[in-house]
């Protein structure tokens, strides 16, 4: 048998017969969780867009595996880590590396940088040399050229210069009575000879040789801060460091990409969701318009409903009309929301409409979740003040 009270809902929400007031109100309702609701799946798309395109930035330049000494700051061996890493069969490449702080001095302006020194095998570890937009990669046949984030080049108006070279600066180790500049710090001169674009997190880089980072703190050719390693991809990452912890002992700390990424996913993740509470709670106060909606239609509706009891339907069947009536709308008004933001997120995709920067436009993905997300938001609050309302039937 059909569902009375549903089809009378129905004929409620599509009936010609409606006063005008009744129309504006009820399109007012389906207008505030249409908007609503576009605005919550366009800003958790971004969101997820987001989310994937630093991922793959970080994955640029970011080791699947790095290994760096348990206390202090120096492997002050590595031969015995290389011959390890050499052994074994899930490990494809690995380069050593160095990362400090270091003072930049360019044609009088000043900037502190973040040095990360590598040797030849570092783009195969990682694809550092793909987001290079000036200039080229760096020349290992010489030890006084760098590459310098697109942040720190703007800042010192220092692009790609092959006469004028910076002046690179690093504090010594150890004490003792200063007299001169040169007793606190080993300085070097180097040619910037490319520019490349990451994100904020190396906005204030620089690479260079492994040889000039060694030379800059005085470490010896075996010496480094870490070792960055790629794997074959034949097992997990966590495998392959349960591995190494094995063969290399407590004395060092290994850890996975995940490990290294995990602050910046707290960071998305939590941003995520609140902006998901927020619109959230744009939602829940659009869904003020769908309790008003249904209040106006059982007023509207008084003799109705008395005809409907003479007729012997229950107090529960007239509630029910009210309720798939408050259904009705927020699914129309979510499935209309969905598909505006769908056309606005393919419109971004494919133009470009909106830009995070002169050249990226803000990313938009489509997910599955995202979609189950904002249905099951949409529908468990329009659901749930269909409900309340329609308990005003005495």
């Amino acid at each position: 048998m059909k569902n009375i009270s549903l089809y009378i809902a129905k004929r409620y929400i599509f009936s010609k017969t409606n006063t005008n007031a009744v129309n504006i109100i009820t399109s007012i309702a389906v207008c505030a969780i249409l908007v609503a609701t576009a605005a919550l799946f366009i800003i958790l798309s971004v969101f997820s867009g987001l989310e994937k395109m630093n991922l793959k930035y970080y994955s640029n330049v970011n080791p699947e595996i790095k290994i760096s000494p348990a206390k202090g700051k120096v492997l002050d061996s590595t031969t015995f880590i290389v011959d390890v890493l050499k052994q074994q069969k899930d490990v494809k490449a690995f380069s050593k590396v160095i990362e400090e702080k270091v003072y930049i001095d360019y044609r009088g302006k000043q900037d502190i940088a973040y040095l990360k020194g590598v040797d030849e095998n570092f783009t195969k570890v990682t694809r550092l040399d793909t987001v290079i937009y000036g200039g080229q990669y760096l020349d290992f046949n010489r030890d006084d050229n760098f590459i310098v984030s697109n942040g720190i080049a703007e800042r010192l108006q220092l692009y790609i210069d092959p006469i004028t070279p910076a002046d690179l600066m690093m504090p010594k180790a150890g004490t003792g009575l200063i007299k001169q500049e040169s007793d606190a710090f080993t300085q070097k001169d180097a040619y910037s000879i490319g520019v490349f674009m990451l994100n904020e997190q190396y906005d204030k880089h620089i690479f260079t040789t492994l040889n000039l980072a060694q030379e800059l703190l005085q470490l010896k050719d075996n010496q480094s801060y870490s070792i960055e390693v790629k794997t074959t991809g034949k097992k997990s990452l966590n495998e392959v460091k349960n591995e190494l912890k094995k063969a290399l002992g407590n004395q060092y700390k290994i850890e996975t990409r995940q490990d290294l990424d995990s602050a910046f996913l707290k960071v998305m993740n939590m941003e995520n969701l609140i902006s998901y509470l927020i619109f959230t709670l744009v939602i829940i106060i659009a869904c003020f318009n769908l309790a008003g909606t249904i209040i106006v239609i059982i007023l509207d509706k008084t003799k109705e409903i008395q005809t409907m009891k003479s007729f012997g339907l229950t107090r529960q069947n007239i509630r029910n009309i009210f309720f798939f009536t408050g259904l009705i709308i927020t699914s129309i008004a979510m499935f209309t929301g969905l598909l505006i933001a769908s056309v606005i997120g393919l419109l971004q995709m494919n133009f470009g409409l909106v830009m995070a920067s002169e050249t990226i436009p803000f990313p938009f993905l489509f997910s599955i979740e995202n979609f189950i997300t904002v249905i099951l938001t949409v529908l468990g609050l329009g659901a749930f003040v269909s409900w309340l309302m329609s308990r005003q039937v005495k």
